[in-house]
């Protein structure tokens, strides 16, 4: 008997702490029930790029996010992981149109062969597309992207007129990012400041060689990647949006975790300061405690996704938005919604 009510026991607290779970979470973030979905073909570098349009149910927009994405093959919602971020951009008012790239999803053609020049392109016919049906001044319509993003945004908003760019993440150097990131990997191996230094030279070296304006080209040197990936490094090693970010059309948000192994946020929100420091409309932000991604660096601080072990997976997914960085969500949208918006002193850069 004694047995019996122990298992039962055991049940009622399943099923309590199941119930709580549910009613604590933030599990619907990862759903699109309350939005309205709007299915949109376009053509772009002779590529048929298939997309979604994320609207809010009952309202004209206010504001349409056009996503970029980052590195790899991802497709419209990058599985899924950009939900939390869409819904809570939607319920403010702010549609969302995102595609999936190139070769991926129902796109055609393959994003492995694109220059940043290629996005660019890409980006700059969702613009067209979407402002012929989303007249201005009713719908401010821009730019919104990740990581590589930072490479494309600046040439689409200098050859384009959107109404606002955001930039999460961005690097301007290709090669020097290329480094920042391997010197991250070796700071996990305990090996000393001056062997990490000494292993970083020797690659840019090797890099250069391969790589560089006067380098080989030669995949044989490189059996670890495919001769796709190959080509597309060699396309784009030698990307720096220096040029590019002065010349940006519409506001400018460039923002940044503190924490980023990626890509030097300190370091590259200071340069875009100073090459930003003629445009009244532009704000350099660098988020205390965020991630590549402007998670919360306390529990999401990777640089790979597929380095996350299960139960961080599962508690992004319990978490949902507010996985995100405290109050990084609210500053975008208040941004976006051209509400008169202070950087907190704590999210400055601080640059020499």
């Amino acid at each position: 008997m004694k047995i019996k009510r122990f298992f039962l026991y055991l049940v009622l607290l399943a099923i309590l702490a199941s119930l709580a779970i549910i009613f604590t979470s933030n599990i619907d973030d990862f759903d699109l029930d309350k939005t309205r979905l709007v299915e949109i073909q376009f053509k772009a570098n002779n590529n048929s790029l298939s997309g979604t349009l994320v609207l809010p149910k009952s309202e004209t927009p206010n504001a349409i996010a056009i996503f970029i994405h980052g590195d790899g093959p991802q497709n419209r919602f990058s599985n899924d992981s950009y939900l939390p971020l869409i819904n809570t951009l939607v319920e403010n008012g702010i549609g969302v149109f995102s595609w999936d790239k190139a070769g991926v999803g129902e796109s055609s053609g393959n994003w492995l062969t694109q220059g940043m020049e290629e996005r660019a392109n890409e980006v700059q016919a969702a613009l067209t597309l979407l402002r012929e049906k989303y007249p201005a001044p009713i719908t401010q319509i821009g730019y919104l992207g990740f990581s590589q993003a930072g490479w494309v945004i600046p040439i689409a908003a200098a050859k384009s007129h959107p109404d606002f760019s955001i930039i999460i993440g961005g690097a301007i150097n290709w090669r020097d990012q290329g480094a920042f990131y391997y010197r991250m990997r070796l700071n996990q191996t305990g090996i000393s400041h001056d062997e990490i230094e000494q292993h970083i030279t020797n690659q840019l070296k090797l890099d250069d060689d391969i790589f560089g304006a006067t380098g080989s080209h030669d995949p044989k040197t490189s059996p670890d990647m495919t001769p796709d990936r190959f080509k597309f490094v060699v396309n784009n090693y030698l990307n720096d949006s220096s040029k590019d970010i002065p010349l940006m059309s519409g506001r400018i948000l460039a923002i940044w975790g503190s924490e980023d192994l990626n890509v030097d946020a300190k370091n590259d929100a200071c340069r875009y300061k100073r090459l930003l420091a003629n445009n009244p409309n532009s704000d350099v932000v660098l988020i205390k405690n965020g991630t590549h991604g402007l998670l919360n660096a306390s529990w999401f601080n990777y640089q790979l996704v597929e380095q996350w072990p299960w139960w961080k997976q599962t508690y992004f997914l319990y978490l949902g938005r507010d996985a995100y960085t405290s109050n990084s969500l609210a500053f975008i949208i208040d941004w976006i919604k051209h509400r008169q918006v202070t950087v907190p002193d704590h999210w400055q850069p601080q640059c020499s």
